[in-house]
């Protein structure tokens, strides 16, 4: 009776895969190989038992690597989590130690003018020192970084090397018109090889939860689909987000630490947090 596990599979066996695999790419003829002759052999490998589902995913990762470019991967501006430079030291470290990451830009006036990439270790350090606790961070010499700026269609597998080279951990991307689209961590780009990979300051984003009572909290950057196949309904329009299928309804951008209520489809969306003029937090319930 087939339970549906994969077969299991010797090591030698796994190997003599990989080794014939790789005897293909490398022939003569290697670059008559489609890019799908490559996936239907990896997807006959994991059929055969050869490659669990996690290796599969990788190797098809890094087969789309080298298509992919910054803006495909990078936070969007509306996200970045950025530190003006005329803050002081305390209001520094007291926003840094509240924020689940450990590189931070810097800007003047406004996002399209990042001066630098601060770490938290460096807020930390001259944190010790009582005297600079009034200073701004942009007059501390030594705070922050220089900023590397790369435009949106900079190839990632380009990138990586890039910023393996110059050990940069953070990049600021940018448009055609010179202003900030986003940034791409150097993690962002490992993790479209390996997956999720934690910062050291990182914490797992639970963008949907269910509470005891049945009812939800969810992020406004949870998918749309996955919060819709969740709560069983069919959606009239297509969104990206919740967030966007919230602003749509409300037809209007909500403002910061507004609340407001939705009521869709038998559900009561009950927002609960707006900062920077996104959705953060959202109740849901059954009515």
């Amino acid at each position: 009776m087939d339970d549906g596990a994969s077969p299991k599979v010797s090591y030698a066996e796994k190997n003599n895969w990989f080794s014939d695999f790789l005897k293909k790419l490398n022939r003569k003829n290697a670059d008559k190989i489609t890019e799908q002759e490559i996936i239907s052999m990896v997807n006959e490998g994991q059929e055969t038992g050869v490659l669990q589902a996690n290796e599969v995913e990788m190797i098809q990762n890094i087969i789309e690597f080298t298509d992919k470019e910054a803006k495909d991967i990078m936070t969007h501006r509306s996200n970045i989590c950025a530190l003006d430079g005329t803050m002081n030291l305390q209001q520094t470290l007291d926003r840094v130690l509240c924020e689940p990451y450990s590189r931070f830009p810097v800007f003047l006036d406004d996002i399209d003018n990042i001066i630098g990439i601060l770490h938290i270790k460096e807020v930390m350090a001259f944190s010790r020192k009582e005297e600079y606790l009034s200073w701004q961070i942009k007059d501390i010499e030594g705070m922050f970084s220089k900023s590397e700026f790369i435009p949106e269609t900079r190839k990632i597998s380009d990138l990586f090397q890039k910023m393996q080279a110059k050990k940069a951990h953070m990049v600021i991307v940018v448009d055609e018109y010179g202003q900030t689209s986003g940034l791409v961590a150097l993690e962002d780009i490992l993790e479209e090889i390996v997956g999720n990979i934690f910062d050291e300051h990182d914490k797992e984003k639970q963008l949907i939860e269910q509470l005891p009572d049945g009812s939800y909290q969810m992020h406004g950057m949870a998918d749309f689909d996955d919060v819709m196949d969740i709560l069983r309904m069919e959606p009239e329009e297509e969104y990206d987000t919740l967030n966007g299928f919230l602003i749509a309804m409300i037809d209007r951008i909500p403002t910061d630490g507004e609340t407001f209520s939705v009521h869709y489809g038998g559900y009561h969306f009950h927002v609960t947090k707006v900062e920077n003029k996104m959705i953060r937090t959202v109740q849901i319930k059954k009515e």
